[in-house]
């Protein structure tokens, strides 16, 4: 099968991780035996000008990641800020892209949107444009926090009604959106992202010397990420002992830093800032939990790449784990609670020591349901589906 995918955003000049659970899904399925490109417009403004240098506008350029070939259009819209603005630039860039793409790796059998605004948004106007079905997979936050403006709505509404197959990326996104757009967002399948490849291969083993029982927060440093109740939650746990709490991702390590020193855990709080993910991931295998404080997720991409390394999660009720974790594999608390995230903090602790969890059934059970082969398995039938008739997908 021959699949198009057309991200809503994907890695740029500013932004080089961006889009990764893109480039995985689209790496797995060109591993299956498909043949799989990746569409990437880019849609810069004046701001983004007079912030620096950017890459060189108007070029198509097709570039391999592996199997996969990405083909990228960087364009500079002037026009103010006003509705339909950026779609409009992103269509018109994608429009190009696809022309080219298909000349010269022929039409494919399927386009695949990510994310309705605005590669969803691109992937229905191709389908009316050449009779490729489309299938599109919601990601986005934005749902749950009601931050769309009513011209975003009606393209989100064009985007699933243009849509052969409609995917969320959990249960909880799934209500949302049947909820906010009925019949147009309907049926609507689950299909979760798919677990990092790398994380698929066998954990490193433990160390023989034991360490500290360490907290891992993998996240990017940022008030939505809640850190800072973590931090709070952390030093009154634990006020004194030997348990760490450590901090994996980009953003401004000085506001944790001082909230560490005024709680008085400066010693056992650690930000190690980005780190290779060959690191992150034996960090995980080694930690004693992982813990993702968010307010709100789509999904929550950690929680399964911390279970794949046989390591129990606590996480929020915030829209994306709560479809992940049971009461084997960590615990859930209401976001924003720091008295809740402190006696979770103490239980896994307990629990840990008891020998409540089992690495290898956590593995098992992750790779059976976020895996590589359950999640090409599931996109598979439904792009038959796709192909075989009108509209119609995986069950909900």
């Amino acid at each position: 099968m021959h699949v198009l995918i057309i991200p809503s955003w994907y890695s740029h000049l500013r932004s080089p991780g961006g889009g990764s659970f893109f480039r995985d899904q689209a790496q797995a399925l060109a591993a299956a035996g498909h043949k799989v490109g990746i569409l990437a417009p880019k849609v810069w403004g004046v701001r983004d000008y007079r912030a620096g240098p950017l890459p060189d506008m108007n070029v198509i350029a097709a570039e391999d990641e592996g199997p996969v070939r990405v083909w990228r259009l960087n364009s500079l819209h002037r026009l103010p800020r006003m509705p339909y603005r950026d779609s409009w630039a992103f269509c018109a860039a994608g429009r190009r892209l696809y022309d080219a793409y298909a000349a010269a790796e022929g039409r494919p059998d399927v386009l695949h949107g990510h994310a309705a605004l605005y590669g969803g948004v691109l992937a229905a106007d191709l389908s009316r444009r050449t009779g490729v079905p489309a299938v599109l997979t919601e990601h986005s936050t934005d749902y749950a926090q009601g931050k769309h403006r009513w011209w975003q709505k009606r393209l989100i509404r064009r985007a699933l009604t243009g849509a052969r197959a409609r995917l969320a990326v959990s249960p909880q996104l799934h209500d949302i959106l049947i909820d906010q757009y009925g019949g147009a967002a309907q049926p609507l399948a689950v299909v979760p992202n798919i677990l990092t490849p790398a994380f698929e291969e066998n954990p490193p083993p433990p160390t023989e010397a034991p360490g500290p029982f360490v907290f891992l927060c993998v996240a990017r440093i940022s008030a939505e990420k809640n850190q800072e109740g973590l931090i709070r939650a952390f030093a009154q746990a634990f006020p004194e002992g030997d348990e760490e709490l450590h901090f994996i991702g980009s953003g401004e390590a000085a506001g944790l830093e001082r909230l560490a020193r005024e709680m008085g855990v400066a010693d056992r709080v650690k930000v190690l800032g980005v780190c290779p993910p060959e690191d992150v991931r034996g960090r995980m295998a080694s930690a004693g939990a992982v813990v993702l404080a968010s307010y709100v997720e789509t999904f929550g991409v950690v929680v399964i790449e911390a279970l794949s390394q046989g390591t129990p999660v606590i996480a929020t009720i915030s829209g994306g784990p709560e479809g992940i974790l049971t009461p084997e594999s960590g615990i859930l608390i209401p976001p924003g609670d720091d008295a809740a995230l402190m006696r979770a903090l103490a239980e896994i602790r307990a629990r840990a020591a008891a020998g409540e969890f089992d690495a290898r059934e956590l593995r098992r059970g992750c790779l059976a349901r976020y895996g590589e082969k359950a999640v090409v398995g599931a996109l598979e039938n439904i792009y038959a589906a796709a192909l075989g008739g009108p509209k119609e997908t995986g069950t909900s």
